[in-house]
């Protein structure tokens, strides 16, 4: 998606070191009487007459739609833009007798209604992972996290990176992208709000099985026999390994196109090499690196996470800090000590960690002090004018409680779900409006805090100014 089409030309002008970061969010569209609705389409078109300003686009299923913002070096910008993009989604959605429901999977069955594409992507699409598997990308939705790369490692001509030899700049992407792999099971913990898909539990994080699937996490999803294009990706020592990696995918998907249809130039549709991926860990044609395994949450949750996110990635690329995969990472990870940080092997993230964190949650233990060690270190890096944003996940982490267990425990005590694990359509409606009219509460909160952080900045820089 098209979000940061300004972020070329920000980043070229930009110092060596400057944090920049943008956010997307996914949701799905229902009727007021909380049932799935496929009018997301018209919803867009809707939005996008009334308010222009609104970065608003469709997405691949009729029930679902999804909002952008401009990336910015402090934070409260894209959360504030973002935020009040969603509250004007909701106004138009309401207009239309509709409510949004953001949050990655909906706990009843959902139809598959592909949203018209003059493209052609959704139709290639389904025609390589076949008509039930691509079914499955209208069914989950998500959060994903853009931060800018180091100044000089990316083209923005050809939409590439660049092979730097010796250079610093280099190793902070490779360190950066090995970092945002070793976070992926904390985050998918911390935002996962799937516990039902299809109208039954499934996991504590439904979408992480339900998108990537795979032999890894045991379950049959969308890109369970296309690893290469979807699942969290290993670990690169070299900038040359990662280059390579992409090149890799590329002659895949060539392959791929082939094979269902020769005729068609996949190039047309997919002009650029880095269009082809839909990795947890991305690198993006826009020059970023982004991060799309976390579940879509409230933005209380979704803000916090993100400060995490970027002020690790910014201490990484400022300080030049090496992030090294180690056994030593599995017990002292996110130490950070004369400028290098263990991370645990990658085998460990990818088979154990990740499993974990979809079918067990705050349950599993080491998953659980993990967490707990990468949370100490971002918070000491957060600074004192963001840190009323983490308020939401530090007391998720002291109570071991994610949003998923708090939707299960309502759900059981309402007596929703059943003893079979199944929820019926009657009640998925009840759930989906609850979650709407809480998630609006939340964002309404959100906002006045992250207005109250622009107030104490702006005093901030003023009183600096006067100094």
């Amino acid at each position: 998606m098209d979000l940061i089409n300004t972020l070329e030309s920000q980043n070229e002008k930009r110092p060596l070191k400057r944090a920049m970061s943008g956010f997307e969010v996914e949701m799905h569209i229902l009727k007021s009487n909380g049932s799935m609705s496929y009018k997301g389409f018209d919803l867009v078109q809707k939005v996008k007459k009334k308010y222009p300003e609104v970065d608003v686009v469709k997405e691949c299923g009729k029930n679902m739609l999804e909002l952008g913002c401009y990336p910015d070096i402090n934070s409260y910008n894209p959360a504030l833009e973002i935020i009040n993009s969603i509250e004007k989604v909701i106004e138009v959605a309401k207009e239309n007798k509709l409510i949004i429901f953001p949050f990655s999977t909906y706990p009843g069955l959902i139809k598959t209604k592909l949203t018209p594409d003059t493209s052609g992507k959704y139709e290639l699409q389904k025609k390589i992972f076949g008509k039930e598997k691509f079914s499955l990308a209208t069914k989950v939705v998500g959060f994903h996290h853009h931060y800018a790369f180091p100044k000089g490692v990316f083209d923005y001509n050809k939409k590439e990176l660049k092979l730097l030899l010796d250079s610093k700049l280099k190793r902070s992407l490779i360190n950066s992208y090995n970092l945002e792999i070793a976070i992926d099971p904390i985050l998918s913990l911390l935002t996962q709000s799937s516990p039902f898909f299809e109208g039954e539990i499934l996991a504590k994080n439904s979408r992480i099985l339900v998108y990537r699937g795979g032999k890894k996490l045991k379950y049959p999803g969308l890109y369970d026999k296309l690893q290469t294009l979807g699942a969290l990706p290993p670990y690169k020592q070299t900038a040359t390994d990662l280059i390579s990696s992409l090149k890799l995918r590329e002659k895949k998907w060539a392959e791929l196109v082939k094979k269902v249809d020769s005729k068609i130039d996949f190039r047309k549709i997919y002009p650029y090499n880095l269009d082809i991926s839909w990795n947890p860990v991305k690198i993006n044609k826009h020059g970023t690196l982004e991060q799309r395994g976390l579940d879509i949450n409230y933005m209380s949750t979704i803000l916090g996470v993100s400060a995490l996110i970027k002020f690790t990635l910014k201490k990484i690329q400022r300080d030049f800090i090496e992030v090294i995969p180690s056994d030593k990472g599995i017990t002292n990870s996110f130490k950070i000590k004369e400028g290098i940080m263990f991370i645990p092997p990658q085998t460990y993230i990818r088979k154990k960690l990740q499993k974990a964190s979809a079918y067990e949650g705050f349950a599993n233990k080491e998953l659980y002090e993990y967490t707990k060690r990468f949370y100490r270190l971002a918070k000491s890096l957060c600074p004192e004018v963001y840190k009323p944003l983490l308020k939401k996940v530090e007391s998720m982490i002291k109570k071991k409680r994610s949003l998923s267990d708090e939707m299960l425990t309502l759900a059981r005590r309402k007596k929703w779900v059943n003893k079979k694990g199944k929820i019926p359509p009657i009640h998925t409606k009840k759930f989906a409006r609850y979650y709407s009219e809480k998630f609006e509460k939340d964002l309404i909160e959100t906002k006045q805090i992250v207005e109250e952080i622009i107030t104490t900045h702006k005093n901030i820089k003023q009183t600096t100014n006067d100094n």
